[in-house]
């Protein structure tokens, strides 16, 4: 019998789903509109129909095994969301009571950076790779954690926050109460305020062709942007760089020395940039790692697009039901 999972991604603008297979083959994905400001009642009315939608597609509901769901905020042991502030009402929604109601699956879910981790793990930059750390660098930082080939979620779901492994004392607010986080620093939004800061400094002292089209138009700085500049080798844009990767670097290495991963995967809007990013993360890790550890530890870009959510989604059901 081939064995099957639902996989769900929960994103503020649509929901998508897919049928998926052991072998990570997917099949009639879908795309619905997530409603989100219709509040959270509404959204699960939304997965739930999804659901039923995918059943349709197939035919049949008696290969799937359980439906996987990526969602903003946190998930704990009975399926309670915690977080979530950019979804209205989703917070302190009961998924898996929801869902029971209406279909005879198992179901799990988990943070959707968590959940994308688990699809490079089992299909993308970390196949047959069996401890790996991901993070993911796009507005914030996500990450997640596999350990012996299965997806860690820690304590209420809670475990990989990688973006908030403080990396500089007393540093930079962040919106999470602490100062310092790494994704203060090393997110698009952390590098783009770090290019207007250096960009800002240096005015008409140090016109750089980067400083120029920052301050041309502040509100218009992107990290492609930044990172246009770097490939042009644009001593300022080298400079926010620099500092990005080394802190960045400080995140890893404390990682590393906690968990000893086989590979680190770098994945999210700002890896766009590619080995650039890479290369100078590489040269700042040996300050903030024991030596032996990063020896034996690779550093990749991630592999799968935007629908690593849905087939990490899916992954997951098989990670915890069977496979």
């Amino acid at each position: 019998m081939e064995k099957l999972a639902i996989g769900i991604d929960l994103g503020g603008t649509n929901l998508k789903g897919i049928i998926l297979n052991e072998k990570g083959e997917g099949r009639h994905l879908t795309r619905i509109p997530t409603e989100a400001q219709k509040g959270g009642a509404h959204v699960l009315k939304n997965i739930i129909h999804l659901i039923g939608e995918l059943v349709s597609k197939e035919g049949s509901e008696k290969n799937i095994i359980g439906v996987g769901i990526g969602t903003p905020g946190f998930v704990d042991e009975d399926g309670t969301v915690s977080g979530a502030e950019n979804l209205p009402g989703w917070k302190g929604t009961r998924i898996y009571d929801g869902i029971a109601e209406k279909f005879d699956f198992k179901v799990t879910a988990a943070n959707d950076v968590t959940v994308a981790t688990m699809a490079e793990a089992k299909y993308g930059a970390g196949r047959g790779v069996r401890n790996l750390v991901c993070y993911a660098l796009g507005t914030g930082i996500g990450g997640g954690i596999v350990i012996d080939h299965h997806l860690y979620k820690g304590t209420h779901g809670m475990a990989g926050e990688l973006g908030h492994i403080v990396v500089e004392t007393n540093g930079i607010q962040c919106n999470c109460g602490l100062k310092g986080c790494v994704e203060r620093y090393a997110s698009a939004t952390g590098i783009v305020n770090l290019a207007l800061k250096l960009c800002s400094e240096a005015g008409n002292n140090n016109p750089t062709p980067f400083v120029v089209e920052v301050n041309k138009d502040p509100s218009k700085v992107t990290s492609k942007m930044v990172y246009d500049f770097v490939k042009q080798n644009d001593p300022v844009a080298n400079q926010v760089n620099e500092i990005a990767c080394d802190m960045l670097a400080r995140a890893i290495g404390i990682t590393l020395n906690t968990l000893s991963p086989d590979r680190v995967i770098l994945g999210g809007g700002v890896m766009m940039a590619g080995q650039v990013i890479i290369d100078t993360v590489s040269k700042y890790v040996p300050r903030y790692c024991w030596p032996m550890i990063w020896e034996k530890c690779d550093l990749v870009i991630a592999e799968l697009g935007e629908d690593s959510g849905v087939l990490g989604a899916g992954a997951m059901v098989f990670d915890e039901f069977g496979c």
